[in-house]
């Protein structure tokens, strides 16, 4: 039987497991919901409070599903499918600014499966005529500008601060990380 080492959600309902073989699936939430029942899954702040041994995922509300139903029912994703895999690590609205008296919406996202693990993002008025843009970092290039940890308070995730500065080890950074912003549900 394959065996779940890692769990990562992002913002689509779904989670990448990594299993014992080394390969990584998508689990589509929905299959679950729908099969149990379980409406808790269709909300970030219930979908991500889950914790994982080898043999299972348990979510807080009470739902538990086995390694065997994980693989069946998730399929293969590749690399590049991967890269695009994203949680959101945190996200503000610092309006009034005098940029926009409603929206300005400072964010950080995170991709696991890239070298460019930070996405840092502002978005000003929102929607068509949305202002502002966004950059990839690796850790390295992350550490090395000199805004990072503005941007980090300005999104509302300066608990994110020390556990970066403290954690060069990328796999164990990227876990502590994920853990915490599934914790809070990115806010």
């Amino acid at each position: 039987m394959n065996t779940i080492v890692n769990v990562i959600p992002n913002e689509n309902w779904q989670l990448a497991i990594k299993f014992g073989n080394g390969e990584y699936r998508l689990l589509n939430l929905s299959i679950p919901r729908e099969e149990f029942g379980w409406a808790m899954l269709a909300y970030p702040q219930h979908m991500k409070r889950y914790r994982f041994n080898g043999e299972n995922i348990d979510w807080e509300f009470g739902g538990s599903l086995k390694a065997s139903y994980l693989y069946d029912k998730s399929e293969p994703v590749s690399g590049s499918e991967l890269e695009r895999h994203s949680i959101r690590i945190c996200y503000k609205n610092q309006a009034p600014t005098t940029e926009d008296k409603n929206h300005h919406v400072y964010g950080v996202y995170l991709y696991p499966f890239t070298e460019k693990l930070f996405a840092i993002g502002e978005s000003i008025g929102g929607g068509h005529a949305d202002r502002g843009g966004s950059r990839s970092f690796s850790l390295g290039e992350l550490l090395d500008w000199q805004d990072w940890k503005r941007h980090f308070e300005l999104s509302g995730c300066s608990w994110a601060i020390e556990i970066i500065e403290k954690n060069e080890e990328l796999e164990y950074l990227i876990g502590m990380l994920v853990r915490e912003a599934c914790k809070r549900n990115g806010t």
